[in-house]
């Protein structure tokens, strides 16, 4: 079996589109009937947005439901380009569909003994794969970053990534205190959150040019208002924050399905 996985790596190379989980069908020559991907997760985490052990958990556990045959996660954080924390794709994988009972009868026994052990590695790469890369993101943020370029990240992600996915179903978690600080527009005003006048806001956006478009995906957010790992806003800041990104969602083409402020109520489906 470790044969065959050194092959997938190899094989990996190989491929196209971006996936770092390597073909079990590519590896056996077997064609695969079902190449579609039901759903992809994009896991979006803001450098400057430490978050506490429990919204760590939280993160983790809902990244798990989307390591499934069939289904795709893609990680990728970003801030600002200042230390070196620009965005960046930590991980984007994607697991094969398993082949239809109706499929196996015309495969050798010794060739689908292969496929069977080959797809059962193929899960426990994706899981440690897919679980180091957050873990290294989540813990590479850093609240005294001095730049927080959510709008810009978010369009560059959104137009190169979300949209170039063929998932049938995207779906985005966002990890971000939700504080814009760049050269598009401040949150700040002499140290704290101002009072942001929505119209006013969405125009700058607009004027930027860096409105995104996120194709349809449901938008899951968690962290916003966190001040460090135990720090929080309070309710009127984040009902100032809350009224800005839900506007922006409706006109970046995202279905908004919740906030948390800091902690969402409902996984992510």
């Amino acid at each position: 079996m470790k044969k065959i996985y050194t092959t997938l790596l190899l094989l990996s190379t190989l491929i196209l589109a971006r996936n770092d989980i390597p073909s079990c069908y590519k590896a056996l020559n077997l064609d695969n009937p079902n190449p579609a991907i039901q759903k992809e997760l994009f896991i979006l985490v803001d450098q400057t947005t430490p978050l506490d052990k429990k919204m760590m958990i939280y993160t983790y556990k809902n990244m798990m439901k989307f390591v499934k045959n069939g289904y795709a996660v893609a990680i990728a954080s970003f801030s600002a380009n200042a230390n070196g924390k620009y965005t960046d794709v930590a991980y984007e994988g994607s697991l094969e569909n398993l082949l239809p009972n109706s499929a196996k009868h015309n495969i050798a026994k010794k060739t689908l003994r292969k496929y069977r052990g080959c797809m059962n590695g193929q899960y426990k790469y994706a899981k440690k794969k897919a679980t180091k890369a957050l873990v290294a993101v989540l813990k590479g943020a850093n609240k005294k970053l001095p730049h927080s370029d959510i709008i810009k990240s978010l369009d560059d992600i959104s137009k190169h990534i979300i949209a170039a996915s063929k998932a049938s179903k995207k779906v985005v978690l966002l990890v971000s205190d939700m504080i814009e600080h760049s050269s598009i527009t401040s949150f700040y005003h002499k140290g704290l959150i101002k009072n942001i006048d929505v119209n006013k806001e969405m125009s700058k956006v607009k004027s930027s040019g860096h409105l995104a478009n996120f194709s349809g995906a449901d938008v899951y957010v968690i962290g916003t208002g966190v001040i460090g790992k135990k720090g929080y806003r309070d309710a009127k800041t984040l009902k100032r924050l809350t009224d800005f990104w839900e506007a922006y969602f409706t006109a970046t083409n995202a279905n908004l399905k919740a906030m948390g402020t800091p902690m969402l109520l409902e996984d992510i489906k």
